[in-house]
């Protein structure tokens, strides 16, 4: 039984960090509907800002997280504004345009890549901070790193769903999914809205990234390792729920660490697989979302 429970823990702890990832990413592809190829390497981005940030600081560059999600945020916005927005102006339909934003964010992932392998170099990076080690409780073992990262994770999920829940701002990108149209009629500025939604989204990948860092070593191909689990979270979760999404990766990540505790490592990806697949075929929209009807 201690087993189990110091498992659930783990897989829990996990699944936070999931949650924040895919929250972001489900929040992009819900809003402006832009299946975002280069969101994992915002969280490369995010790691390397946090090895970089206690690497002159130590660990008073922890402090520095809000600042380095305020800055890939920025990175992000910027991001839709120069690459991706014309693909909504100019398309007929939001099919026309998941083509280009494919190619766009593909190439983009390969170029952020590319320019981080230029700066920091192939080699694998990590900081060491006053998060190291673990706190032993009641017999159980919790990192200390991922324990943070888990609530930092969840206080920003938190906030994230009430200001798309219960705020002005929220209901203005509520709107703008349900019909663009009707609420632009009615005052919204769609364009400034969407940059905001990829913005937001983003930035929660780099503040994932900044909390990665602090338990895992860091390449310039890490984040994109995480895009794969990212993607089935948030179709699992229902696609642009962000509470689904949230949920969902929780769900991942106790999934993995019963599958490499209960059978081996190597098949903690082939049970997320085989879940991604049953509930295709039982739930296509998802644990959590909403059936559209035409």
């Amino acid at each position: 039984m201690g087993v189990l429970i110091q498992v659930l823990l783990s897989g829990i702890l996990v699944g936070g960090l999931y949650g924040a990832i895919s929250s972001g990413l489900s929040l992009s592809f819900g809003i402006s509907r832009v299946a975002n190829f280069a969101h994992g390497d915002f969280v490369t981005i995010g790691m390397y800002l946090m090895v970089v940030a206690v690497g002159f600081m130590g660990s008073f560059g922890l402090l520095l997280l809000p600042v380095i999600a305020v800055i890939v945020g920025l990175l992000g916005t910027l991001f839709y504004i120069a690459l991706l927005r014309r693909t909504h102006v100019s398309a007929a339909t939001e099919d026309e345009a998941h083509l280009p934003q494919i190619i766009i964010t593909a190439a983009a992932s390969t170029l952020i890549q590319s320019v981080l392998l230029a700066v920091f170099g192939s080699s694998d990076r990590s900081v060491s901070t006053v998060l190291d080690g673990s706190w032993h409780v009641l017999g159980l073992s919790l990192s200390k790193p991922q324990v943070v990262a888990f609530v930092v994770s969840l206080a920003a999920f938190v906030v994230l769903d009430a200001v798309v829940n219960r705020t002005e701002a929220g209901r203005a990108l509520r709107a703008i999914v349900d019909d663009g149209e009707a609420a632009s009629a009615v005052g919204v500025n769609q364009p400034r809205m969407l940059a905001i939604s990829a913005g937001v989204g983003v930035a929660l990948a780099g503040l994932a990234g900044g909390l990665l860092a602090t338990y895992q070593t860091v390449n310039p191909v890490t984040g994109f390792g995480y895009l794969p689990i990212a993607f089935v979270v948030i179709v699992l979760g229902g696609l642009g729920s962000i509470r689904g999404a949230f949920i969902a990766g929780l769900l991942v990540g106790v999934l993995q660490q019963l599958a490499a505790t209960y059978v081996n490592l190597q098949a903690q990806n082939i049970a997320v697989w085989v879940l991604f697949l049953i509930i295709l075929l039982v739930r296509p929209n998802g644990l959590f979302g909403r059936k559209v009807t035409t």
